[in-house]
């Protein structure tokens, strides 16, 4: 039993979950709408595509590397997926293309970082600037509206109650959280990002996973990108640039360590959640769109301050 109390207060993603229900309180008691049907689900359909993206960039966190072009990515390949549709390609081929093209991209950047042996920080950064320029290239200054209705029904299409777009990120969620909490992938991710020495002692995949890992964020780019165009039944190539941060900010404040090993898409989960909340409320109040930066970099200086602090504690524990 103390074991198990240990591990809870030792457990980031549990201090996540109370920030959570902290700021559902407060909101509660702020903002009269805030707690109603139609804002809930509102939540839930802004806060989708971050989960998505947010959920392959988890793995890439997890191995101690990041992934700066997940925004960049997105946008790209809903730009060009956006031509597929113009061009009256299949609904169904014009998906499995863009995340043919994310696996790709996520290719591109484990080849920098696991066989160039590029900083990822570099390696990504780099590729993200190459993608925005792209994005530029292809739609050349345009925007494209009015795409298919069978492909927006994927963004702005109901099941009842529940939007299309909310179902589909619950699939994709599931699925990660399979990859990397029930698959020998998910624990050589954490082995690795835990003790990268240990793990290479333990013949662990490591160039292999790097490179999966990298992939898994870029098909979650894709359809992060794909799903973000068909919400907003348009596309321009600077649609993704407002997830460049959002997504890691949305891990890191989660409770998935930056120094790898630690955390997972539970917590991710909740930090995309906790983000779109202070958005929300934030809309609701009718303060001005561009104090949310503000508000999205101090949270991300909190969570890595308590996380650096967190681990210099635990070393000083364990000599």
């Amino acid at each position: 039993m103390k074991k198990y109390l240990d591990s809870i207060k030792h457990s980031r993603t549990i201090y996540s979950f109370v920030g959570l229900m902290i700021m559902v309180v407060i909101s509660s008691l702020t903002v009269n709408k805030f707690m109603t049907f139609d804002n809930v689900i509102t939540i839930f359909r802004q806060a989708s595509t971050l989960f998505i993206l947010s959920a392959g960039l988890t793995a890439t966190i997890l191995m101690a590397e990041i992934d700066l072009s997940v925004g960049a990515a997105s946008g790209f390949i809903g730009c060009v997926s956006a031509q597929f549709l113009k061009a009256d390609l299949p609904v169904p081929m014009v998906f499995l293309l863009g995340m043919a093209l994310g696996a790709l991209v996520g290719m591109l950047n484990g080849f920098l970082v696991g066989t160039v042996k590029m900083p990822s920080f570099i390696a990504t950064y780099g590729v993200s600037w190459v993608l925005a320029g792209l994005s530029v290239i292809v739609m050349n200054g345009a925007v494209i509206f009015g795409l298919p209705e069978g492909f927006t029904w994927f963004g702005t299409g109901y099941v009842g109650p529940i939007p299309v777009i909310v179902i589909i990120a619950c699939i994709i969620v599931a699925l990660v959280y399979f990859l990397l909490h029930r698959t020998t992938f998910g624990r050589d991710i954490y082995s690795f990002g835990f003790n990268p020495d240990a793990a290479l002692y333990s013949a662990v995949p490591v160039n292999r996973t790097l490179y999966a890992a990298f992939i898994l964020s870029g098909i979650t780019a894709g359809i992060g990108g794909l799903l973000m165009m068909a919400r907003l039944n348009a596309a321009d190539a600077t649609m993704g640039d407002a997830y460049g941060m959002q997504t890691i900010a949305a891990v890191v404040i989660g409770g998935t360590s930056l120094l790898g090993g630690e955390g997972g898409i539970v917590g991710t989960i909740i930090g995309a959640l906790l983000l779109t909340i202070v958005v929300n409320v934030m809309n609701l109040l009718g303060i001005s769109s561009f104090a949310q930066p503000m508000v999205v970099g101090l949270l991300i200086l909190a969570v890595v301050m308590f996380d650096t602090y967190t681990r210099a504690m635990q070393e000083k524990l364990i000599e």
